[in-house]
């Protein structure tokens, strides 16, 4: 089953997106579906303008290199995937990029993250704001050393939906992780949350005293029927892929980081929440703490329904 019919790699032309070019033609090739690219270039006013035009080429140029040099590597012929390229200036390259990919219809954007300094976390502005208001999925790509067939990937789930939207969205974050497991090392990590909320809460409070037995009682029940939504959401989502479940116990924004650490985890795939149907995106604050949290490459989807603030 095709994921996806129109794929858009975007970069600023700078070092360093190698790798998301080739993971880009790579699922093209694979589904074979069109693939175009976009330079977001800046923009040279005033006394620089006549630098403009010899810019853009000289980043046109390097890109074509780059891509020379992965149908080589990669066995992907010109013919297999055409992959043309054109570049656009613009003081706001998210908001360039995003524009691009609504005229377009582009329903994937494959783009190299923004690097980070030395022992930082997280993703910095251009991709936060693809991440906070572009309505296609993203895909940020972080450079590896490992070859594909042993990059692990995870998916983040909450089986506990409060929308319909939520729920489809969490069915399509599964199929796709699944897919993109299957380019990989084959084996899909479904990482899961659950807690009781009234385990935050000090049991030494004068105004209550909860029996210990009953709390361990009503924790062990969260536990449970967590986990039984999870497997039904599974079962729901009909994914074909091996599974490793990883039900964690504790808050999603500390267990998720710590467990893409744990497990080694290459790519996650997950939802960032948002209002649906209404035009301006507030990303959920669970989604922004783990994002500014990670340092592996991110698969980002929203529900079916948003609306870009960007148009």
């Amino acid at each position: 089953m095709k994921r996806f019919e129109n794929i858009l790699f975007a970069t600023q032309g700078l070092p360093g997106h190698a790798e998301a070019l080739g993971q880009a033609m790579q699922i093209a090739a694979n589904n074979r579906v069109p693939l175009t690219g976009l330079i977001a270039c800046p923009y040279f006013p005033g006394d620089m303008a006549q630098y403009q035009v010899s810019f853009e080429q000289a980043l046109m140029d390097t890109v074509q290199q780059s891509i020379d040099t992965c149908r080589v590597e990669s066995h992907i012929t010109s013919d297999a995937v055409p992959f043309p390229i054109e570049t656009k200036t613009s003081e706001q390259p998210a908001v360039c990029i995003i524009k691009h990919a609504q005229a377009h219809n582009h329903d994937l954007i494959i783009k190299e993250a923004e690097p980070l300094n030395e022992g930082a976390e997280g993703f910095k502005a251009i991709d936060m704001t693809l991440l906070r208001k572009c309505p296609s999925p993203v895909w940020l790509q972080r450079s590896t050393d490992k070859p594909l067939h042993k990059r692990r990937v995870a998916v983040a789930i909450d089986p506990f939906t409060e929308t319909e939207e939520h729920h489809a969205l969490s069915l399509r974050l599964l199929e796709l992780a699944c897919s993109i497991a299957d380019s990989c090392d084959s084996r899909l990590h479904v990482l899961s949350c659950w807690e009781n909320y009234l385990e935050s809460y000090p049991n030494n409070q004068g105004w209550i005293q909860i029996d210990e037995q009953q709390l361990a009682s009503e924790v062990a029940k969260a536990q449970q029927d967590h986990f039984q939504a999870l497997r039904d959401l599974i079962e729901e989502a009909g994914v074909s892929c091996e599974l490793v479940v990883h039900h964690l116990h504790g808050k999603p924004d500390t267990k998720i980081p710590e467990s893409i650490e744990d497990y080694d985890v290459d790519v996650l795939v997950m939802g960032t929440l948002a209002r649906t149907g209404i035009s301006g995106f507030v990303i959920g604050n669970t989604a922004e703490n783990i994002l500014q949290s990670i340092t592996c490459s991110l698969v980002a989807m929203k529900p079916e329904g948003f609306i870009s603030p960007i148009r």
